[in-house]
């Protein structure tokens, strides 16, 4: 399995004997095998040695060579090389330097993590399948930068400054101790991923955000935030709660209330359907009692008597039919107090803490179904009674 350009780094560094720190690059002694060399000549192609080294037979100065001049059978243990390795490089996913303090004062190191550190201060190599604690944070501080940029985005700053009420903006640096803090916003990015309140969810944060860190200096709000990051979120998410148990309140309210007032309007349109055709009735009763002539006797023989029995036919038929109508439509109202009374006993079941208003709304509906109803009997009595006044008027015209 190939290793990594710093686990390289690391066999060289420890290889390396009487080395002290001269101009930027550790100097020291190494007595060269092949396994060194194409540990040498790697580093040489990342540009973390020079690749021209003094060499030495018995503590006596021969010559200076190149590593692609080295013959390792040439070189027995009597010769050693003085190696220069670099003491400090950031470069894609790997640091050299010599401790936390260095990284985490790098922006972009914080931003990004390095995956592969080499601190020359303690010789400690971290590789991914390293279980440093210090190093687990490490890498787990990404997720706070994403979360402040990801809010800075959304308010239009960047990705370092947040916009709420006022500008809060971050430097990300840290300083070693902040790593001893274990960092879990798995709660949090749980939250932002919601496909439902997503604005509301982002302002949430920011107004928490703001309110937490405001008095902190902008050089520490980073490292403030790490330390506390629990508290923060504990705070984000009784917040969010308190918001959900309001917008399921408004919800709620506005769900019954809506559904109130659609079938209110639905009951009293069931009489106002046929409105229209009841007035039909008294006019044409009015109509038919004009045309009803007195009759004389011999009246079987007289064309006033077919008259009189073709009107009061007509008035018979047009009662009939009106009360037929108006019986049809209690079925109507039937269909919709099923309706109503299903979705409202359901709005009950799921929300019964909004229960008395519910069946607040409910009785509203109740009452105006009432109304109707007793609207509607009260028009099959009055076309009845019409029906009886025209029977009287034909029954008065006979002789």
């Amino acid at each position: 399995m190939t290793q990594h350009v710093i686990e390289v780094y690391s066999s060289v560094f420890s290889a390396l004997e009487d080395k002290e720190l001269i101009g930027g690059d550790f100097k020291g002694k190494l007595k060269l095998n092949s396994e060194l060399k194409d540990a040498l000549t790697l580093l040489e192609n990342k540009e973390l040695t020079s690749g021209s080294y003094s060499y030495f037979k018995s503590g006596s100065a021969k010559s200076s060579i190149s590593l692609d001049q080295i013959n390792i059978d040439k070189f027995d243990d009597s010769y050693f090389f003085e190696v220069d390795i670099s003491s400090r490089a950031f470069k894609g996913d790997y640091v050299i330097c010599n401790n936390w303090d260095a990284v985490l004062t790098n922006e972009t190191k914080v931003k990004s993590p390095a995956k592969y550190i080499f601190f020359t201060q303690t010789e400690t190599l971290l590789t991914p399948s390293s279980k440093d604690v210090k190093y687990c944070n490490y890498l787990n501080v990404q997720k706070v930068y994403y979360l402040v940029k990801r809010l800075a985005e959304s308010t239009e700053g960047g990705d370092k400054t947040i916009f709420f009420e006022r500008p809060l903006t971050f430097e990300f640096v840290l300083v070693e101790t902040d790593l001893e803090y274990a960092i879990d916003v798995e709660a949090l990015e749980k939250l932002l991923n919601k496909d439902l309140h997503q604005e509301a969810i982002n302002c949430l944060i920011c107004k928490e955000l703001v309110s937490f860190l405001k008095d902190i200096h902008v050089k520490e709000r980073f490292s403030y935030l790490i330390k506390h990051m629990s508290s923060l979120i504990s705070n984000v998410l009784l917040s969010y709660q308190s918001y959900v148990e309001s917008y399921t309140f408004d919800k709620v309210r506005k769900e019954y209330l809506e559904k109130r007032t659609i079938y209110v309007s639905k009951i009293h349109g069931v009489f106002d359907a046929i409105a229209t055709k009841l007035l039909t009735l008294p006019a044409g009763i009015w109509f038919a009692t004009s045309q009803i002539n007195q009759l004389k006797a011999g009246y079987l023989n007289d064309i006033s008597f077919y008259k009189n029995i073709a009107v009061i036919a007509t008035v018979f038929i047009l009662t009939v039919l009106l009360i037929l109508n108006l019986i049809g439509q209690y079925s109507t109202l039937d269909v919709q107090q099923k309706e109503y009374k299903d979705i409202f006993n359901e709005l009950k079941k799921n929300f019964e803490d909004e229960a008395q208003n519910i069946d607040s709304a409910k009785e509203d509906i109740v009452n105006a179904e009432a109304k109707v109803r007793s609207k509607l009997l009260y028009s099959v009595f009055a076309s009845l009674a019409l029906f009886g006044l025209t029977l009287l008027m034909f029954l008065l015209s006979f002789p």
